[in-house]
């Protein structure tokens, strides 16, 4: 399964946890409440995901739409969609900068005995074209890029500062 659709199953799980914790304070006199800071919720997120990943998973959630992991990770990119559709939303320039995918590699690159991962895949920057070139998009396009040529040109730019980010963390096969 790809690390972008396991993480995300996890915050839902988590999300879920701390949305019952509050439900409960509400049912039951004198129960705790769980107070978590950022740090704590990310320890909880990595618990859940290595729990996930040493176990197989019988259906993996929408996998068909793991590529929409990585664009939202995009600066300049939201999620939007109508139902259980994911898509798209342009919202600023289109950038890599701190993209999680890099932060995704090296905790699972931590994870592994040896330290080492064997490859990173990234979905295919058409993908992303295809879904901003949507009709419900243009606006936004017209407003933020003067041309195709300067978004695709941003695109390629962030897809480069993330495969050099990743290379910087040890990834050698992408």
């Amino acid at each position: 399964m790809e690390f972008g659709t396991l993480m995300m199953m996890v915050r839902h799980r988590v999300h879920g946890w701390q949305m019952a914790m509050r439900s409960q304070k509400g049912l039951h006199r004198g129960t705790t409440t769980l107070n978590i800071n950022a740090a704590g919720l990310k320890r909880m997120e990595d618990a859940a995901f290595m729990h996930h990943i040493r176990k197989p998973v019988d259906k993996p959630h929408n996998l068909n739409w793991w590529h929409f992991n990585f664009f939202w990770g995009l600066q300049g990119i939201t999620q939007s969609g109508i139902g259980s559709v994911p898509a798209l939303a342009l919202t600023g320039k289109i950038s890599g900068f701190n993209h999680p995918a890099v932060a995704h590699f090296e905790f699972m690159r931590n994870q592994i005995s040896g330290g080492t991962v064997d490859k990173q895949i990234l979905p295919a920057p058409e993908l992303c074209l295809a879904e901003l070139k949507r009709s419900d998009n243009a606006r936004a396009l017209n407003r933020v890029y003067q041309s195709d040529t300067e978004m695709v040109h941003d695109l390629a730019a962030a897809y480069h500062q993330i495969m050099s980010d990743l290379y910087r963390v040890g990834a050698r096969t992408i």
